[in-house]
C-alpha cells in the first residue's frame, strides 16, 4: 500500500507542479485554478510525499498538560539539556524539535513539520519568549538520534492562552507518536484526555508516561491512574514512568523505563515500525488529500472546458463570418469551360483553331465573358454591378470589411466575458495589430490563382458528365470552334484582296470583342444552369480560404493564450492528476 500510494503521490506532485508552470502564461487563470489549494498542496509536498514516497521519519511529540514536566522528559530522552526547563507553569511557549544533521536540515526547510515556521535554536530564550510568532518552531541538532526519528517538546495542550489552541492542533497534526506526559493531577483533565483521544482516533500512536510518579508498591498508584487514562483515551499501550525526583532535571543520564520492565522509552521509540505507523497515521490524511485533490481536478477541468468553449465559439464565428463572402469569379474560372470545350475538338478543328491568332488573343476575353455569365445566373443584380465587384480590389475590400467586423465582434465579446477569461482575451486582442491582420486576411484570400487542384478535378468531372448527357448541345459547341477559327480569316480575306493586304490585321483585331461575345453567349446558352452547379464548389472554396485566413490572422492570435491554457487543462497532465488521485482513493 505504501509503495503504491507513495508513487501515486509523487506522480501527482510532479503533475501538479507541471500544471502550475503550464498556466504560468496567465496569472489570472492560474490563480483561478489554484485558489484554495495551499493547505492540501503543502500537505502533499511537505508531509505525504516525503514520508510515503521516500524513507519515512517518525515525529515523536512529547505532549501534555500544564506543569507536567514535558521539557524534562524531552531532555532525558535526548540525554542532554536541549529544551529550557523553568520552574514556572507554562514556561514553554513554542515547540522545540531535536533531530540529527540530515533531519534537522529538512526540518529547517519545512519538509517534515510544515505546520510550523522553523528556525534554529540559538539560545534558550526563544522557546519561552511569548513575543515570538505563534507558529514558531525551534530546531536543534542532536546527532545521537537516528534518521528515522525526531523528537519534539511542546507547549501545554491545555493552555488557557487561546493562541496555543491552534498550536495544539498543529502539534497533533505534526506528530506520528504522541508521548502523553501526565501526572497525578492531570491524567483525568478533560482537555488533555480529549487531545490524545483525537490523536489516537486519527491514527497516531499514543504512549502514556506518568511523570513524578510515586514508586511505592511498584508504582501501584501510577498503574491505576495510567489504566484510567488509557481507558478514557480508548487505547491499549505499554506505559512508562518517571519517578518523582526534584533533582531529575540535573541528572539526565537515567533512562525512562517501561512500567512493566523491558526496554527504555528511547529504545522503544527507535524500534517502532515506521512504515506501519506512517500507513496508519496518514491513512486519513491521504483520504483527506484525495478528496481535496478531486475537487481541484474537477474545478481545473471545468476551467478548461470554459476556455475550450470560448475557443470553439470564436472559431465558429470565423466560419460564420466567412460565409458572408460572396466571391465573384474572374476570367480564370470561366476559362475552364472554354478550355474544356477546346479539349474536345477533333484533329482537323484543332489544327484550324491553332492557326487563328484572333482565337488565341480572345481566350482571356472569352473566359471573362463566361464568368460574367456565371454572375448573371447566380444573382439578380445587374451584370454591370457584379462585374465591378469582380475586380481584385473590390474583392479585397469586401474581405477586409468582413475581417474588420469579426475583429469588432471579438473585442465586444471579450469585454463581456467574466474574469479571468475576459482579461485573457482582451490582453491578446490588445497585442494584436487589427489593421495589419485585416490587410493580411484580404491579401491571403484574394491573391494568386483562385483555382485549386480539387476544383479543377471537380470541374472536369462535372463537365465530362454534362458532355456525355447532352450530345445535342455539345455538337453546337464543337461546331463553334470551327466558326471561331474560320470567321476572322474569312472576313479578312476579301479585305486583303481589295486592299492588297492593307487593313486585314486591323480587321481581325476589331473582330476580337465580337468573337468573344459571340462565343460566350453560345456557351452560356448551351450549358445553362449547369454553370451554377459548376461554380458552387469554387465559391465554397473561396469561403474556406477566407475562413482559414481569418483563423490564421485574427482568431489564432486572439485565442493563442486561451488555446494553450485549455490544452494544458485537457491533456496528459490532467490525466496524470486524475489517475494518481484515484489511486490514492483506492488505497
Amino acid at each position: 500500500m505504501q509503495n503504491r500510494v507513495g508513487e501515486a503521490l509523487s506522480d501527482f506532485e510532479r503533475a501538479f507542479a507541471e500544471l502550475r508552470v503550464a498556466l504560468d502564461a496567465d496569472e489570472g487563470v492560474q490563480d483561478a485554478v489554484f485558489q484554495e489549494t495551499k493547505e492540501w498542496s503543502n500537505l502533499l509536498t511537505y508531509k505525504l510525499v516525503p514520508h510515503l514516497a521516500g524513507d519515512g521519519c517518525l515525529v515523536a511529540v512529547v505532549a501534555g498538560g500544564t506543569n507536567t514536566g514535558k521539557s524534562t522528559v524531552f531532555n532525558i530522552l535526548l540525554d542532554q539539556a536541549v529544551s529550557p526547563v523553568v520552574n514556572t507553569a507554562a514556561a514553554t511557549c513554542h515547540p522545540v524539535l531535536a533531530a540529527n544533521e540530515r533531519r534537522s536540515g529538512e526540518c529547517l526547510e519545512s519538509k517534515l513539520v510544515p505546520e510550523f515556521s522553523p528556525r534554529p535554536l540559538d539560545d534558550d530564550a526563544g522557546p519561552t519568549d511569548p513575543e515570538q510568532p505563534a507558529d514558531a518552531l525551534f530546531v536543534c541538532r542532536v546527532d545521537s538520534l537516528p534518521d528515522h526519528l525526531v523528537v519534539m517538546d511542546t507547549p501545554d495542550v491545555d493552555s488557557i492562552d487561546r493562541r496555543n489552541w491552534e498550536v495544539a492542533d498543529h502539534i497533533r497534526a505534526a506528530g506520528d507518536v504522541l508521548i502523553a506526559v501526565v501526572t497525578g493531577e492531570k491524567y483525568k483533565d478533560e482537555r488533555v484526555v480529549e487531545f490524545f483521544r483525537e490523536g489516537h482516533n486519527s491514527g497516531r500512536v499514543v504512549i502514556p508516561l506518568m511523570n513524578k510518579a510515586n514508586p511505592d508498591g511498584d508504582y501501584d498508584v501510577a498503574r491505576k491512574q495510567l489504566d484510567d487514562f488509557c481507558e478514557n483515551v480508548g487505547i491499549e499501550s505499554v506505559c512508562f514512568v518517571v519517578s518523582h525526583d526534584f533533582k531529575i532535571a540535573e541528572d539526565l543520564s537515567r533512562s525512562i523505563q517501561c512500567l512493566d520492565g523491558g526496554s527504555s522509552l528511547r529504545y522503544y521509540l527507535e524500534t517502532l515500525d515506521v512504515t506501519a505507523i506512517k500507513k496508519r497515521v496518514f491513512s486519513d490524511t491521504v483520504v483527506h488529500f484525495a478528496k481535496k485533490a478531486g475537487g481541484f481536478i474537477d474545478h481545473a477541468a471545468q476551467t478548461g472546458r470554459a476556455l475550450r468553449e470560448i475557443v470553439d465559439d470564436f472559431e465558429d464565428r470565423a466560419h460564420t463570418y466567412s460565409m458572408r463572402y460572396d466571391a465573384v469569379p474572374g476570367a480564370e474560372v470561366g476559362g475552364l469551360f472554354h478550355a474544356f470545350v477546346q479539349s474536345k475538338r477533333g484533329t482537323l478543328r484543332r489544327a484550324i483553331g491553332n492557326t487563328s491568332s484572333a482565337f488565341a488573343r480572345n481566350a482571356g476575353a472569352i473566359g471573362r465573358g463566361i464568368s460574367r455569365a456565371f454572375r448573371r445566373r447566380a444573382t439578380l443584380d445587374q451584370a454591370e454591378e457584379r462585374a465591378a465587384s469582380a475586380t481584385p480590389s473590390a474583392q479585397q475590400e469586401m474581405v477586409g470589411r468582413i475581417a474588420q467586423e469579426l475583429a469588432a465582434n471579438y473585442i465586444e465579446s471579450a469585454r463581456s466575458q467574466s474574469p479571468p477569461f475576459g482579461v485573457l482575451l482582451e490582453k491578446s486582442l490588445d497585442a494584436l495589430d487589427i489593421d495589419a491582420a485585416v490587410q493580411a486576411v484580404a491579401n491571403q484570400t484574394v491573391s494568386g490563382d483562385s483555382i485549386s487542384d480539387e476544383f479543377r478535378v471537380h470541374a472536369n468531372t462535372m463537365l465530362e458528365s454534362w458532355w456525355e448527357d447532352h450530345k445535342g448541345k455539345r455538337r453546337v459547341l464543337e461546331g463553334l470552334d470551327i466558326v471561331l477559327a474560320v470567321m476572322p480569316a474569312a472576313i479578312a480575306a476579301p479585305i486583303s484582296m481589295y486592299t492588297g493586304g492593307v487593313g486585314a490585321p486591323e480587321a481581325v483585331v476589331a473582330l476580337g470583342p465580337f468573337v468573344s461575345q459571340f462565343v460566350t453567349r453560345v456557351m452560356e446558352y448551351q450549358f445553362g444552369d449547369a454553370m451554377f452547379d459548376f461554380l458552387s464548389p469554387w465559391k465554397r472554396e473561396q469561403q474556406e480560404r477566407l475562413e482559414q485566413a481569418l483563423k490564421e490572422h485574427l482568431s489564432g492570435p486572439a485565442l493563442r493564450g486561451a488555446r494553450e491554457l485549455a490544452a494544458a487543462l485537457e491533456g496528459d497532465i490532467m490525466d496524470t492528476l486524475r489517475r494518481s488521485q484515484e489511486e490514492c482513493l483506492k488505497a
